[in-house]
C-alpha cells in the first residue's frame, strides 16, 4: 500500500507496531498502539532488604562515593572553563581528569583538585590557546607553582606531546643566546655592533625576560583574543624580548635590524618576520598606553589628531618608556576582576579509610607516580624514622630553631656519609659555623692524614699556647688535682700556699671507745668518778706496734655491772676473703659461732 502523503512504499516497524513510510515517516494507521506487555521483559532482579546479617545496603560504598566526587569535579571543571571563556573544552578536560585519576591512582582531595586544574590547562593547550595557569591557580585557590608542577607531572604520566601557545617559553632560550653573543667564549668578534653591545651590557637581561613574560600574558589573556595570539610563537618571542630590552633601557635601541637578525638566527627565521612582528607589538602597546590614566597624553604636530597628525616624540620612545606602566595597569585590572569573582565551591567526600597527608606548599606529593598495582591503603607514618631524622637535624645544627629540610636525609644516605662527602661551603651553610683549620688544610691538600698535614700545622701560631693554662691557673688548680689523685698534703703546706687549712681525708683505724656509751649499750652503768679508760684495754691508735695484734686479742667480759678484759694468745689475722658457703672447712662464720666462752651472759 503506497503512502498517502508521498506515494512511497511502507515498511513495517516493530518499535511502533505499524507501517511507516520510508521517505516521509508517515504512519499508515496513527491510531494503532503497541501494548505494553509486548515489550516488557522478564524482571530477573529482586529487591534487597535495607539491612541483612552482613550489614546495611545503603549508598555508602566506595563506588558511590567516587561517583559523587566525579560528578562534583566535572561540575567544577565546567565552571572554571566558563570563567575562562572556554566552556566548550569541558568534555575534553573531564576525560583527561578521569584518565589521570585512574592511571595515577590519585586520592580525592587537594591532589585531585590540582589534577583537575592541570587537565584544564592541557585541554587549553591542545586547543592552541594559552594554558592560563595563573588564572586557574587563582580559581583553584592554590599557588601557581604547585599547579605548574602538577601540570608537568600529568603531562609525563599521560605521555602528552604539547606545543605551547605561549611565546614566553622561548624567552630563556633567547636570553642564553644573546648572552653568548655578547660575551663569546672564543676570540671571534661579536656579530652585534659595538655601540649596541655597550648599551646592552649594563642592562639586566633577567629583568628584560620578566617584562617580556608579562607582556606575553597580557596578550594571551586579552579579550577579545588578538590576531597575534594565533601566529607562530618564535617570532613573537623575539619581538617581545626586544621590547623588554627597550623597557629596561627606557629608550629605543639602535641597530634594530642587526639585533633582530641575531635573535632570528636562533630559530632559523627571516629577520623581516621578527621586524614586522615587532612593529605590530609596539603599535598595540602604544594603543594601551593611551588608556593608562597616570601617563601624559601625546603632544601631536600639525592640526587635528588624524592620520596627518604626528607625535612630537617618536613612537618607539613612547613605547619604551610606557611598557612597565602598561604592565602595572593591566595587573591592577586583572586583580580587580579576579577579586570581584567569588571562588568556585568544591565539596569532595574523602575516603575515611585513607589518611591523606597534608600537602606542603612545594607540593612534593605531586611527583610522577609509579604505574604499578593499586597502592591500597596508605602506609603508616614511621614515627621512629621521624625521630631519627630529628636527631640527625639536631646533630647537624643544635642551635637552629627551624626544622632542617627533610630532603637532605631523605635519599637514604647516612648522616656520617653526608657530613664527610659534602663540600665545605655546604657544611658551613648547614651548621652555621666556618670550617676548621683541619678542614681547610684537608681540602687544599687532598687528604687529612699525617702525610698531607703535619702535627705542627694543626694549630696556627700562638693558638696552642692560648689553649694551655697559665702559671696562675695551674697553681690555683693544683690542690684540687692532688686531692683527686689521692696525694697527701700537709696542713702546714696547704696553709702556707692558700692561707686556709684544707681538710684532709679522715684516717681509718682504731680509735678510743666511749666506755659510757658502751656500758649503756649493754645495760650497765659506771661510776661518775671513774675514767672512761678504766676496765678496758684497747690499743693506742698512735702506737704502730699495736696494729700487729687484731681486735680478737681483746675479749670483753661482763660480770655484774663491770666490764673487764683478758689478754689471750696472739693470733695472726689475715685479710678476709669470701669462700663457698657449702664448704665447712672454709666457713667464714665458723669462728664467730656462739660458744659458752664467747657468748656474753647477763646476770639477772
Amino acid at each position: 500500500m503506497p503512502c498517502r502523503e508521498c506515494g512511497a512504499s511502507h515498511l513495517v516497524h516493530d518499535d511502533v507496531g505499524s507501517l511507516v513510510c520510508t521517505d516521509c515517516g508517515t504512519l499508515a494507521d496513527p491510531n494503532q498502539a503497541v501494548l505494553t506487555s509486548h515489550n516488557d521483559g522478564l524482571i530477573t532482579s529482586s529487591y534487597l532488604a535495607p539491612r541483612t546479617s552482613k550489614g546495611w545496603h545503603l549508598a555508602q560504598t566506595k563506588q558511590d562515593r567516587d561517583r559523587k566526587n566525579t560528578i562534583a569535579m566535572n561540575t567544577f571543571i565546567g565552571s572554571v572553563l566558563s570563567r575562562l571563556n572556554n566552556p566548550g573544552l569541558s568534555p575534553r578536560a573531564e576525560a583527561i581528569f578521569t584518565q589521570a585519576m585512574v592511571k595515577g591512582n590519585y586520592r580525592w582531595g587537594r591532589k585531585a583538585k590540582l589534577t583537575a586544574g592541570a587537565a584544564i590547562a592541557i585541554a587549553l593547550r591542545e586547543a592552541h590557546k594559552s594554558d592560563s595557569l595563573r588564572d586557574i591557580a587563582f580559581l583553584l585557590d592554590d599557588s601557581p607553582v604547585s599547579l605548574a608542577r602538577a601540570f608537568q607531572s600529568l603531562v609525563s604520566l599521560l605521555n602528552f606531546s604539547l606545543a605551547s601557545a605561549d611565546p614566553a617559553v622561548h624567552l630563556p632560550t633567547l636570553h642564553a643566546h644573546l648572552q653568548s653573543v655578547m660575551h663569546p667564549e672564543t676570540l671571534s668578534p661579536s656579530h652585534l655592533p659595538g655601540s649596541l653591545v655597550s648599551i646592552l651590557t649594563p642592562l639586566s637581561l633577567q629583568a628584560a625576560v620578566r617584562t617580556a613574560t608579562s607582556l606575553s600574558q597580557i596578550i594571551s589573556h586579552h579579550s577579545p583574543p588578538l590576531p597575534l595570539a594565533n601566529l607562530p610563537t618564535p617570532p613573537t618571542a623575539c619581538a617581545l624580548f626586544i621590547l623588554g630590552l627597550e623597557a629596561e633601557a627606557r629608550a629605543p635601541l639602535p641597530h634594530l635590524k642587526e639585533l633582530a637578525r641575531t635573535l632570528a638566527n636562533r630559530f632559523a627565521l627571516a629577520p623581516g618576520v621578527v621586524s614586522s612582528r615587532y612593529k605590530v607589538l609596539y603599535d598595540i602597546t602604544e594603543e594601551w598606553i593611551r588608556h593608562v590614566p597616570w601617563l601624559d597624553q601625546f603632544v601631536y604636530k600639525g592640526k587635528g589628531r588624524g592620520a596627518a597628525a604626528r607625535s612630537k616624540v617618536p613612537k618607539r620612545a613612547i613605547v619604551a618608556k610606557g611598557i612597565k606602566d602598561v604592565i602595572q595597569f593591566h595587573q591592577q585590572i586583572w586583580s580587580t576582576r579576579m577579586q570581584s569573582q567569588h571562588k568556585i565551591n568544591l565539596d569532595l567526600e574523602p575516603d575515611p579509610d585513607d589518611v591523606e597527608e597534608e600537602d606542603q606548599g612545594d607540593d612534593e606529593s605531586m611527583s610522577t607516580p609509579t604505574i604499578a598495582s593499586p597502592p591500597g591503603k596508605r602506609r603508616k607514618i614511621d614515627k621512629k624514622g621521624n625521630a631519627i631524622q630529628a636527631a640527625y637535624r639536631l646533630l647537624v645544627d643544635p642551635l637552629s630553631s627551624g626544622a632542617l629540610d627533610a630532603a637532605t636525609f631523605s635519599n637514604g644516605v647516612s648522616l656520617l656519609t653526608h657530613l664527610l662527602t659534602c663540600s665545605l661551603d655546604e657544611l658551613s651553610r648547614v651548621r652555621g659555623t666556618p670550617p676548621t683549620r683541619l678542614q681547610l688544610l684537608a681540602a687544599s691538600r687532598g687528604g687529612s692524614t699525617a702525610e698531607h698535614i703535619a702535627d705542627e700545622e694543626l694549630f696556627a701560631s700562638g693558638e696552642l699556647e692560648g689553649l694551655l693554662r697559665n702559671e696562675q691557673e695551674r697553681e690555683a688548680l693544683l690542690p684540687l688535682f692532688q686531692l683527686n689523685w689521692n696525694e697527701e698534703i700537709s696542713r702546714e703546706e696547704a696553709a702556707t700556699s692558700h692561707g686556709k687549712p684544707i681538710p684532709t681525708e679522715t684516717k681509718r683505724g682504731v680509735k678510743r671507745v666511749d666506755m659510757g656509751a658502751l656500758v649503756r649499750l649493754f645495760g650497765g652503768h659506771v661510776d661518775d668518778d671513774s675514767n672512761d679508760d678504766e676496765g678496758a684495754v684497747f690499743p693506742d691508735p698512735d702506737d704502730i706496734d699495736a696494729y700487729q695484734w687484731g681486735w680478737d686479742d681483746y675479749t670483753l667480759h661482763t660480770s655484774g655491772h663491770q666490764i673487764t678484759s683478758e689478754r689471750i694468745e696472739p693470733e695472726l689475722v689475715r685479710d678476709w676473703r669470701p669462700g663457698p658457703l657449702d664448704d665447712e672447712d672454709n666457713d667464714i662464720f665458723g669462728e664467730f659461732d656462739d660458744t659458752p666462752g664467747d657468748r656474753y651472759e647477763e646476770e639477772l
